[in-house]
């Protein structure tokens, strides 16, 4: 069984292909050394093979002992531990190989586990890459914040919970984040309850749009979370409706006079012919119908300077209407469209005042909207 393992493991490692990260590394000396534990893996009786694997090997290892992190003077702080981390990961992947063949193992003299090099390198770069986030931290200013989180996440992805880096991540995403308060709606003068309104749905709904349209670098607040966790507004949205009329119900009424020639009857003779003559109905029609309308206007602007990335108005409109009917007379003198009004009598019920001015914030709201994600630029 433990012969089984030990060649799974082999056939994985060498078999990886474009999936191992690490073979653009490979030098000519190290593609020597896995082409030869490779024939090995098929033959462990390769003579050549067992010949000529010890001095390749020594040949790889003694190239890889002389890089230092002065092999790399032209890459910036940390990047130069990684680059050499990812060097001793070669030497990691044949130390593998080799003590995953028996007559490969067998064979090489001295074979070294690289492993702690790699600890030591990825400290080294985690180290260099938290100081450097330490140092962008001094600076006050967005574009220093976004350099130092990058460094600290590079930190952390190498050594997670290096430090305290999970703690300073947090604090410089929060530098770098571009906070944007968006103001309680302005009703034309009127409260959110004069219109049947709940609560103000409009301004937590823009909030929770915004914040799902993944910005960079970019959080929206209300008013009221903004000052209760004292965070100072980079930007400012602000919503008034300038107009929000719901209209009255109108009535009109009209009535239409059907005939049609049916037949009434059969004459008496053999055979009997049809009897042709008009019946007459009278359709009362009436139509109910309501107009309203509303204005949205915002105004999108920087805090500091006052610099406006928006501003316009985004109109909203709601017409209602239905009719209904009713006749007398003789039912076959009726048209389809007639029955279709007859039939409409039980949509009797006016929208209510709350119903046709949550259309009107909803129409003007999803125009804002659309223009806010095709052209307001939040960041700087």
């Amino acid at each position: 069984m433990k012969k089984l393992l030990l060649l799974l493991l082999s056939l994985y490692v060498i078999g990886c292909g474009s999936s191992n990260k690490l073979k653009k590394y490979y030098t000519l000396e190290d593609k020597t050394v896995f082409e030869l534990l490779e024939r090995l893996q098929k033959n462990a009786s390769d003579k050549e093979a067992l010949d000529l694997l010890p001095s390749a090997y020594q040949t790889a290892l003694d190239k890889r002992k002389l890089l230092t992190e002065a092999s790399y003077t032209t890459l910036p702080p940390g990047d130069r531990y990684m680059a050499l981390a990812k060097e001793y990961g070669v030497l990691q992947q044949m130390y593998e190989q080799v003590n995953a063949i028996p007559a490969a193992k067998t064979a090489v003299v001295g074979l070294w586990d690289p492993s702690a090099e790699i600890i030591k390198a990825k400290n080294n770069a985690a180290k260099e890459y938290y100081n450097q986030g330490l140092e962008y931290m001094t600076y006050d200013n967005r574009q220093s914040a976004k350099s130092a989180y990058e460094y600290f996440s590079k930190a952390n992805r190498i050594l997670p919970g290096y430090e305290n880096v999970r703690t300073l991540m947090t604090e410089a995403l929060d530098r770098a984040t571009i906070k944007v308060i968006v103001r309680a709606a302005n009703y034309n003068n009127f409260g959110w309850n004069h219109w049947g309104f709940q609560n103000d749905w409009l301004q937590q709904q823009i909030i929770t749009d915004l914040n799902n349209q993944s910005y960079s670098d970019v959080r929206f607040y209300s008013d009221w979370d903004a000052n209760s966790r004292r965070i100072r507004a980079d930007r400012v949205v602000e919503l008034n409706f300038t107009e929000l009329f719901v209209g009255q119900v109108y009535t009109d009424r009209q009535t239409i006079n059907r005939s049609i020639e049916v037949q009434t009857g059969s004459t008496k003779t053999n055979p009997p012919k049809p009897i042709y003559g008009l019946v007459y109905a009278k359709v009362f029609i009436t139509k109910r119908y309501m107009q309203s309308r509303a204005t949205l206007e915002s105004r999108i602007y920087d805090q500091a300077t006052g610099r406006n990335l928006l501003f316009d108005r985004f109109p909203g409109y709601d017409d209602w209407s239905v009719e209904t009917a009713t006749y007398t007379g003789d039912k076959r003198a009726l048209t389809s469209n007639d029955w279709a009004l007859i039939n409409n009598n039980n949509n009797t019920i006016n929208p209510t005042r709350q119903q046709v001015a949550d259309r009107l914030v909803r129409s003007c709201y999803n125009l804002l909207l659309s223009r806010i994600k095709s052209g307001v630029q939040f960041g700087n």
